[in-house]
């Protein structure tokens, strides 16, 4: 899996509702993540300790971050990045918000197409942090600073974003 610039699954059911796409190109499109599901899933059984030893990085990195910030608002921020319309790592960030799957999915720390979170600050209304996605090798990796604010609902949307150097 990559972080291919197609519209998540989210996106792709709101483009359906409204008209844009027909039925056959959404479900199209959801098998084009169904295809990069399937081909990780092969990948990790090709190479069983490669993807244990990632499983046990990610584990931790999301374990660290949720013990500091707690799950349910950790599970929250990382809902948010997935539903940035131009933000690569959203294709594995959209459904961050459901309960079921476990925090760790959502990080890759080793494995192409990485994606880590550097510094996390979370304050009642706003969140600051800085992620590193793409390449595993640090000099190549995207880095980003983003800004978070809640709504008048309370719920995280985009107030800021840049690319920061290495």
């Amino acid at each position: 899996m990559n972080f291919d610039r197609h519209p998540t699954p989210p996106q792709l059911f709101r483009q359906f509702e409204r008209g844009e796409i027909s039925r056959e190109e959404l479900h199209a499109s959801l098998a084009v993540h169904a295809r990069g599901i399937i081909a990780e899933m092969v990948e990790a059984h090709r190479n069983p300790k490669t993807s244990y030893l990632e499983r046990l990085r990610n584990y931790a990195a999301a374990r660290r971050l949720a013990k500091r910030h707690g799950a349910a608002r950790l599970r929250e921020i990382l809902a948010a990045l997935g539903a940035i319309e131009d933000f690569p790592p959203a294709q594995i960030l959209w459904n961050a918000n459901h309960g079921d799957v476990p925090l760790h999915c959502f990080f890759r720390t080793r494995i192409e197409p990485v994606f880590r979170i550097v510094r996390l600050e979370v304050q009642p209304m706003l969140v600051s942090l800085q992620v590193e996605y793409g390449a595993n090798d640090r000099a190549k990796t995207t880095r980003e600073s983003i800004l978070l604010q809640r709504n008048a609902l309370l719920a995280l949307e985009l107030l800021d974003r840049f690319e920061t150097g290495p």
